[in-house]
């Protein structure tokens, strides 16, 4: 999964499905391919699913986190929603420009207009941390208790410098009855 909007430039494949490969920071640009997302609807939520389809491609229940010498790699354990007492909490990203940065949340169940004119409604906004180019990005929580386990809270969608925020589909969103997110507890 990443943010629907990612797929809106192409390139298209025939079918109207995108491809997505796998790029960690700093690596060369030698291309591995995921696989493909199909055109999202993004009129509820800006989230899009890629379908894996490589098997030299895996999946594990981590977030990236390689700049930490100390913990270089965070194991999902679980979620957490964000509600009303969340607010003012320290919540990070691991984006592939920024890396991982982490921010206040600022509201909850807040209402954005996205630069296409869609109203999102149920969003998260958190401190502006470089959210341009880290679309798709894991937001999480974790404290020195836990580390290097996680808590996956949301997605980062986008944001608005100007105003100095970011936004965060919260994984309540994010996660349906159809869809498990993978953590080190059910692999």
């Amino acid at each position: 999964m990443t943010a629907g909007h990612c797929s809106k430039k192409g390139p298209f494949n025939p079918d109207g499905s995108v491809d997505f490969y796998h790029l960690p920071w700093g690596s060369p640009v030698g291309y591995r391919l995921i696989g493909q997302m199909a055109p999202p609807n993004m009129s509820v939520v800006d989230r899009g699913f890629i379908s894996k389809q490589n098997k030299n491609t895996g999946v594990t229940p981590s977030v990236r986190n390689t700049d930490d010498t100390e913990n270089p790699e965070l194991h999902i354990i679980g979620t957490i929603d964000l509600d009303e007492d969340t607010i003012g909490r320290i919540v990070c990203i691991s984006g592939y420009f920024t890396h991982v940065d982490c921010s206040r949340v600022l509201s909850v169940d807040d209402v954005i207009i996205s630069a296409s004119d869609i109203e999102y409604s149920g969003v998260v906004k958190i401190d502006h941390i470089g959210c341009e180019g880290d679309s798709g990005a894991p937001v999480f929580i974790g404290d020195q208790g836990t580390l290097p386990g996680i808590f996956i809270v949301g997605m980062l969608t986008g944001g608005k410098e100007a105003e100095g925020f970011c936004v965060v589909v919260p994984i309540k969103m994010l996660i349906t009855d159809d869809i498990e997110l993978l953590t080190i507890n059910n692999i």
